[in-house]
C-alpha cells in the first residue's frame, strides 16, 4: 500500500439517512476508506428526525452540494406512513427523499447491477452481470388517477400556450372504474438516452431497450425513435470502437425479462420505462441472492451521480447497535456505494489511479464474501451457519485487510 492515502480532489457528499446506516456509513469512511484514500466529505444529516427538525432544509442542504460537486452517497433512509408519521410525532408526513432529489438534480436513470459472487448459489443460476436501467422520472408515478362515476365518455383536450385547443382524445366510452393518464416529455426521454449510453461506455456494456411498441406503438415508440437518434448522433463511433452494440428496435419487455434468469441477457444494460425498471430491477435482486448483493446508482444526463445501497434500514438488526453497539446489516451494497462514489469522482477529476483503486475496492468486497463462503466468516445473511456470523465491523476489517492485498 502506498505510504500516503491517494487524494480525491475536490468533495463527495454523503447523505447519512435512518436506522444503523449512519453508524455504518462511519465505520466504513473512518475504517475502511481513511487509510486508502483522502477524501473531504460533505456530510449531512437526511434522516426523518432531521427533515422535520428543520421543516426539510436538512434536505435541501444536502442536495445544493450534491449540485455543486456532482457526487454522493446516500444511505438508506424511512419514508413514513400516516401510522408512523402519528406514532414518532413528526410534524408531517414527509415525502420519499429520492423521488426530491431525483426531480432535483433532474435524475434521468436508476442503475441496478447485480453483485457477482463466484461459487455463491443464485435463485437464477444463469443469469450473471445484468444491469436494469430505470427511467427516474414519468410514467404513473405523479401521474392523475381519479375514480370514474359511471357509464359514459371521457375526453381528454390539449390547450397550447396560446390558447389553441385540441381535442386528444374524444368519445371513449367507459363505465364505473378508474382512469390513469400517463405522460412522457421528449426532454426527459433524451435525458434518460443520454444517461444510459454514457453509462454504458463506462461499464463496457451493450444496450437493449425494451417496452411494448406492440400495444403502445406512439408511447412506447417515442422512446426508440428518441434514443436512436441520440445514439446515431452522439454514441454510434464510440460503441462500435469498443465493440458494444444496440439496438433501433424496441424489444418487447416480456421476451426480455423472460430471458433475463435464462442467462440470456448477461453482461448488457436492459433500459426500461419508470415503472417497468421499478418492477423487474426487484425481481432481478430476488433471482440474483437479494437487494443486499446489488449495486444501484442515480445519474443524470449532466453527470451528477449519486449512489446508494437499494435496500431498507432493516429495523430488525438496531437493537444490537443500541444495546451493544454491534452492525449486524451486511455492509456490501454500502460499501459498493462508497467505492461507485470514489470512482465517479476520480473519473471526473481524471484521476485515472484512484478510479481504479475504486474498482479494486468493489473486488476486495467479492473477494471477502468468496473468502467467508470457506471460512464461515461472513455476516448472518450469508452465513450457512447463524450463529456463528461475524459483525458488520468484522466483515469491514476483512475487506480492508484484502483490500490491502490488492494494491
Amino acid at each position: 500500500m502506498a505510504s500516503a492515502p491517494f487524494h480525491i480532489s475536490g468533495s463527495i457528499v454523503d447523505m447519512a439517512g435512518d436506522g444503523v446506516w449512519p453508524h455504518m456509513a462511519a465505520e466504513i469512511r473512518d475504517q475502511l476508506i481513511a487509510p486508502f484514500f483522502k477524501v473531504d466529505w460533505k456530510v449531512h444529516d437526511i434522516s426523518l428526525h432531521a427533515r422535520d427538525k428543520t421543516k426539510d432544509d436538512a434536505l435541501n442542504a444536502a442536495i445544493a452540494d450534491l449540485k455543486t460537486h456532482k457526487c454522493a452517497i446516500k444511505g438508506p433512509t424511512i419514508t413514513p406512513t400516516k401510522e408512523e408519521t402519528a406514532k414518532m410525532g413528526l410534524s408531517k408526513q414527509w415525502d420519499s427523499p429520492n423521488g426530491i432529489i431525483r426531480r432535483a438534480i433532474n435524475g434521468s436513470a436508476i442503475l441496478r447491477n447485480t453483485i457477482e459472487i463466484s461459487g455463491m448459489d443464485k435463485y437464477a443460476p444463469l443469469m450473471r452481470d445484468v444491469t436494469i436501467v430505470r427511467q427516474a422520472v414519468g410514467g404513473i408515478y405523479g401521474a392523475p388517477n381519479v375514480a370514474i362515476p359511471g357509464k359514459g365518455t371521457v375526453k381528454v383536450t390539449y390547450e397550447a400556450e396560446d390558447g389553441t385547443v385540441k381535442t386528444l382524445i374524444d368519445g371513449r366510452k367507459v363505465e364505473q372504474g378508474v382512469l390513469l393518464l400517463t405522460t412522457e416529455t421528449d426532454t426527459s426521454i433524451r435525458d434518460y438516452a443520454h444517461a444510459v449510453f454514457q453509462q454504458a461506455i463506462v461499464m463496457r456494456k451493450s444496450v437493449v431497450f425494451a417496452g411494448k411498441d406492440t400495444i403502445s406503438p406512439v408511447y412506447d415508440g417515442r422512446f426508440i425513435d428518441i434514443f436512436n437518434t441520440i445514439f446515431k448522433e452522439s454514441y454510434a463511433e464510440t460503441f462500435k470502437a469498443h465493440t458494444l452494440q444496440f439496438s433501433d428496435k424496441v424489444q418487447l419487455i416480456d421476451a426480455v425479462v423472460s430471458k433475463i434468469p435464462q442467462g440470456k441477457m448477461n453482461n448488457m444494460i436492459i433500459a426500461l420505462k419508470n415503472y417497468d425498471g421499478d418492477v423487474v430491477s426487484d425481481q432481478v435482486a430476488g433471482e440474483h441472492k437479494s437487494l443486499g448483493l446489488m449495486d444501484s446508482t442515480l445519474v443524470s444526463a449532466d453527470g451528477i451521480l449519486l449512489a446508494d445501497p437499494p435496500h431498507g434500514t432493516a429495523p430488525d438488526l438496531e437493537p444490537a447497535w443500541h444495546e451493544k453497539k454491534i452492525l449486524l446489516a451486511n455492509p456490501t451494497a454500502h460499501i459498493f456505494a462508497y467505492a461507485e462514489a470514489i470512482r465517479h469522482k476520480a473519473n471526473l477529476n481524471g484521476q485515472t489511479q484512484g478510479a481504479d483503486m475504486a474498482k479494486k475496492l468493489k473486488l476486495a468486497v467479492v473477494a471477502t464474501i468468496e473468502k467467508g463462503m470457506i471460512s464461515g466468516a461472513l455476516t448472518g445473511d450469508l452465513a450457512p451457519d447463524r450463529a456463528k456470523a461475524i459483525t458488520g465491523q468484522a466483515f469491514i476489517a476483512h475487506v480492508r485487510d484484502n483490500f490491502k492485498t490488492m494494491i
